[in-house]
């Protein structure tokens, strides 16, 4: 056998194919691989990224109700320190001291500018009402079946109670109650003070926090009874969730914390939903907040991603199937003859330089958010955090302009009052600086307390294209913000 038949033979049990094959195979398995390590990377900083915003919406959340319940803490004080002042020794004197319309005007003086007491009431120690902020003569209802009756009736310490939430009786409106016991001068049980404060009040300040469809917020006593929630589940008001992560979480001994579940929901008809729970005792009292959202919510922009990787993907695969099949075609040709193998190559390279590359993937939009007060600027954070867009922050007007000068953004979200230079300022010179240089017009949406007429025209004096008065719900926010990038 002569070199040139050994060289033929040689050619000829060399499978090329077989060897571009495998490697197109390679490669497609590498590119599998990748997708499916960036997918669980990016998966793990998006369920990160949620638990740190959600512990920080749930302390915001828990510190607003510490707030709120302190007013009404000190009005149950007020009362209970000028009944205390009376000193009535049996049941008798302390009818004679309360059930007078001078006490009816001093509990409505107590409660004037703080919206979450519905009501205050003094009962005697037959459970019957004595004092009532609403009405005098107080109406003659009994509250005995009531379980702070029979908390400080057992328990003569004087500390003060939260009640599970019940319908009021005056106008059925569902009301929690902070209450405290009255005793004698011998120590004997005379009646209780109650200071009731409105479920509704904690559901609308729940609602106005939102972050957009698929959250809930509730409100829970420490032996986690159900006192408020948003959205609002008439069911499970005043029942006690023996099974959520509030009493997952609370029952290790801890006082926040953000948990990942996928365990049957009470909210849902005992449903597995997969979602993210972010709860934090409330400081000074028995309660605990709980703040969860979807899968639907803090998986949206993963699988937004996902999608934009498979995309990409599939027309990488499609690209790397094209050049394999060209391969395996110009090593066909080599088997048939061999002479002809780098004429073909010669032909091939060019086909290989005209192919089209891929397009990158447009941006999101641009926004600018100038809002001097921290809180503000993570809540519309979060309630954007959804959708896609790029949101860069600035502390007060001055610092807006700055970004302005350098970055190029689709949108402006411009609170009005600020210090160092507000909203109204700061647009002014913008619209200046614009038409100084003849650039295009930004649109700028006004973020203010106000909503009178003059406040909608010191807006758009200013040059602000909108307004959107605070508080906002997400769904207003993203319909805003939406109109104007459409524009």
């Amino acid at each position: 056998m002569n070199a040139r038949q050994a060289a033929l033979r040689l050619v000829h049990r060399y499978r090329p194919r077989t060897t571009a094959a495998v490697v197109g195979l390679v490669l497609v398995g590498l590119l599998a691989l990748r997708i499916a390590v960036s997918g669980v990377l990016l998966h793990r900083e998006a369920v990160d990224d949620w638990k740190q915003d959600l512990s920080k919406l749930s302390l915001l959340l828990a510190e607003n109700t510490a707030q709120s319940m302190t007013a009404a803490r000190l009005v149950l004080d007020g009362v209970s320190r000028d009944i205390d002042a009376a000193a009535p020794a049996d049941a008798q004197a302390l009818a004679a001291a309360v059930g007078t319309p001078a006490m009816q005007q001093m509990l409505r003086h107590k409660i004037g500018g703080v919206p979450q007491v519905d009501g205050v009431s003094i009962i005697g120690g037959d459970a019957k009402v004595l004092a009532f902020s609403r009405a005098f003569p107080a109406p003659p209802i009994s509250l005995d079946e009531r379980d702070y009756f029979e908390y400080h009736r057992r328990h003569p310490d004087g500390g003060m109670h939260v009640s599970a939430p019940v319908q009021n009786k005056g106008d059925g409106a569902w009301t929690f109650y902070i209450s405290r016991r009255i005793s004698g001068t011998d120590g004997r049980f005379l009646g209780v003070v109650l200071v009731g404060l409105s479920c509704d009040f904690f559901s609308k300040f729940f609602q106005n926090a939102s972050i957009g469809e698929h959250t809930a917020f509730s409100l829970y006593r420490s032996d986690y009874t159900l006192l408020a929630r948003w959205p609002a589940v008439p069911g499970m008001m005043g029942k006690r969730n023996l099974t959520g992560s509030t009493y997952r979480l609370l029952e290790q001994g801890k006082t926040d914390g953000v948990l990942q579940v996928d365990s049957p929901r009470a909210a849902d008809q005992g449903r597995a939903v997969d979602r993210l729970a972010a709860i934090r005792l409330v400081r000074d009292y028995p309660l605990a907040i709980n703040v969860t959202v979807t899968d639907d919510v803090y998986l949206a922009g993963w699988r937004r991603m996902l999608l934009t990787m498979g995309g990409a993907a599939v027309v990488s695969l499609l690209v790397l199937a094209a050049a394999v099949a060209l391969v395996l075609a110009l090593l066909r040709r080599q088997e048939r003859d061999a002479a002809t193998v780098l004429a073909l190559q010669e032909r091939a390279a060019p086909a290989d330089a005209a192919k089209p590359p891929e397009q990158e993937i447009a941006p999101g939009a641009r926004i600018l958010l100038v809002e001097d007060t921290a809180l503000n600027r993570q809540l519309v954070c979060l309630q954007l955090g959804t959708c896609g867009y790029a949101i860069d922050t600035a502390e007060n007007g001055a610092l807006g302009l700055q970004a302005l000068a350098e970055q190029q953004y689709d949108l402006v979200l411009m609170d009005c009052m600020m210090p160092v230079m507000d909203g109204y300022q700061a647009c002014q010179a913008l619209r200046a600086r614009e038409a100084a240089s003849g650039a295009r017009r930004l649109p700028v949406i006004a973020l203010t307390a106000g909503v009178t007429d003059d406040d909608r025209q010191r807006c758009a004096a200013a040059g602000m294209d909108d307004y959107l008065s605070k508080p906002f719900t997400a769904a207003q926010l993203r319909a805003m913000v939406e109109r104007w990038l459409a524009r």
